[in-house]
């Protein structure tokens, strides 16, 4: 696995390519919104639109033996949650003590929140099994306090970096036109490496803040608490 170090590098490069992608991309589905409460919605599970339940099988997840040695609960990820959390408190991110996830039994939600350089409200999680693997990522952008809405191109640099920090550069990079066209989605989803990858707005009223979710199987099928 490659060093933390390599991070900064590739969000840095992601947000960049993210500003072309979004200049090519269609003009983007109109906003509407979704529901998620302050902790993500599961994915496939719980977000109103859901994306074809398609929970991968067995043959996509580690065997047992590398889960155990693993520092994520399953796929896709490529950075242990500490590395991820790490790198977005060197961002000038406040992150506070993990608490218990309010979606899935025994495992635990570390959040950073922090402000991009126009001033709008950022978020991150990750969301670790009762092992500490990481099992689930989440971030989100929030409007400007005079704003009605989130523009998608607002969000987009800030969410393209998260994806390189969940799945790595080569990773983020292909996903790119996906999400640069379903950014402002009311709820969009798509499949990656065995894991699920979701975009969505706060709420059915609230199109001012913007969520990326990567979720891994183990994550979306842990049981409620």
């Amino acid at each position: 696995m490659r060093s933390d170090l390599s991070l900064p590098h590739r969000t840095a490069l992601l947000g960049l390519a993210a500003v072309v992608i979004l200049a090519v991309a269609a003009c983007g589905s109109g906003v509407a919104p979704s529901t998620a409460d302050g902790q993500p919605s599961r994915a496939t599970t719980e977000a109103p639109t859901s994306i074809a339940q398609t929970t991968p099988t067995a043959t996509e997840s580690p065997g047992s033996a590398a889960a155990s040695a693993s520092p994520f609960a399953d796929v896709p990820f490529a950075f242990p949650a500490d590395s991820v959390v790490g790198f977005y408190e060197g961002e000038g991110l406040t992150c506070a003590a993990p608490v218990p996830s309010t979606k899935a039994a025994e495992w635990k939600v570390t959040t950073c929140q922090g402000a991009d350089a126009a001033g709008r409200p950022i978020a991150v999680g990750v969301v670790t099994d009762p092992a500490g693997r990481l099992g689930n990522g989440f971030a989100s952008v929030t409007a400007l306090p005079d704003a009605d809405l989130l523009e998608p191109s607002d969000a987009l640099e800030m969410l393209s970096g998260f994806l390189g920090a969940m799945l790595g550069d080569a990773a983020a990079t292909g996903l790119l036109p996906w999400l640069a066209g379903h950014l402002g989605d009311e709820y969009a989803g798509t499949t990656f490496g065995g894991g699920t990858i979701a975009t969505y707005t706060e709420s059915a009223d609230d199109p001012t803040r913007i969520y990326v979710e990567v979720a891994g199987p183990a994550y979306l099928t842990a049981p409620a608490p």
